[in-house]
């Protein structure tokens, strides 16, 4: 269903909270820019260029061309490098999601723009979300209180960037809004709620500057916390005919997009349909038709490998399984690829070595 400009919450289920929701996978496609802006951004406190696109494929030449696409892999490798390269430091991916601007977005930005209330720019955003740099999934949902919630999941995403990409697609959603209503004066945030904990007081600090808003740590779930009432206000630039025509063009990107998933895309998707992880890169590239030789080829141009892939993906699922306490332990562990409980057991027990590590 295409969304049209103008909807409101008129047509919302009465029964169901949730108002707006991203409809596809963070996994597709998406211009270099988002790598560009934390390139800027980690040079200007110190790293090099070179440093966070080692192992991505990316050259700072592609990085200018904004007819390029890459995978989202390659971003991961850029975010990862990142990471490695200031320590993990809290707030990071706070402050880095500032930089992303309406402009940095083309035609995405424009429609937010052109909507004609808040809700109509909630909606079309998590629809044509294959036109951002997001990873996080993210729901528009009613609460009780004259409230609503922009809440944010990391379904799939790599456990050891999830804390960054929930940092910062939270906080580049802030500051579109704040973009969207420049000089009016309108400051509708009420509170945002991190899972992750923080004690130390000026770390504290440099969450409610970069938000200008109270910020809880160890909540239930990541989330941005509105007044009610924001969601019915007029956009300033708001001009239906403009929406109209941008939604088209947007319709037809998100479609080419999510069309567009490369050799890593595949290699997810295909990983996440089996039965079980118990899998070799050599039957996944007969499977999709692919020599190994092509596969892997393909994959280290995409940045990534098909380990890297694997690891990823039995992870997020392993949390996923974990949640569901009705699913026998035999099962979960043949699901992820495990001879028994007890291999499965001492995989745990790593990745929780790498993350203390990290």
């Amino acid at each position: 269903m295409i969304v049209e400009a103008g909807g409101g919450l008129d047509d919302s289920d009465p029964a169901d909270p949730v108002f707006a929701r991203m409809p596809d996978p963070w996994d597709h496609p998406r211009t270099t820019a988002g790598v560009a802006i934390i390139c800027d951004w980690a040079q200007r406190h110190g790293s090099a260029i070179e440093r966070l696109l080692d192992g991505s494929g990316l050259t700072r030449a592609s990085l200018g061309d904004a007819t390029v696409l890459i995978e989202a892999q390659q971003e991961i490798v850029v975010i990862r490098n990142l990471l490695d390269a200031l320590g993990h430091r809290p707030a990071i991916g706070a402050q880095i999601g500032r930089e992303y601007h309406l402009t940095s977005y083309g035609y995405y930005g424009y429609l937010l723009q052109a909507c004609e209330i808040v809700a109509d720019m909630v909606r079309c955003g998590l629809r044509y979300s294959p036109l951002t740099f997001a990873f996080a999934t993210m729901t528009g949902e009613l609460l009780a209180g004259e409230r609503w919630s922009l809440a944010a999941h990391t379904d799939g995403v790599p456990d050891d960037i999830a804390a960054f990409v929930i940092e910062r697609d939270l906080s580049a959603s802030v500051q579109m809004q704040r973009e969207l209503f420049a000089g009016t004066g309108v400051t509708p945030l009420q509170e945002v709620r991190f899972a992750h904990r923080v004690e130390d007081a000026a770390v504290r600090r440099a969450y409610t500057e970069v938000f200008n808003a109270p910020v809880r740590f160890g909540c239930t779930r990541d989330e941005l916390i509105f007044e009610r009432s924001y969601l019915d206000l007029p956009l300033p630039m708001a001009n239906p005919h403009t929406a109209a025509v941008i939604i088209e063009q947007c319709e037809r990107i998100r479609a080419e997009r999510l069309h567009a998933n490369g050799i890593a895309g595949r290699v997810r998707a295909y990983l996440l349909d089996r039965p079980s992880l118990d899998c070799t890169l050599e039957e996944c590239a007969a499977d999709l038709h692919y020599s190994a030789r092509t596969l892997r080829r393909g994959l280290t141009r995409e940045g990534t490998s098909y380990r890297a892939i694997h690891d990823d993906v039995r992870r997020s699922l392993a949390h996923d399984l974990m949640r569901d306490t009705n699913l026998p332990r035999t099962q979960i562990a043949e699901r992820l690829g495990y001879r028994d409980w007890s291999s499965f057991s001492r995989a745990m027990r790593r990745w929780a070595g790498t993350a203390h590590a990290q």
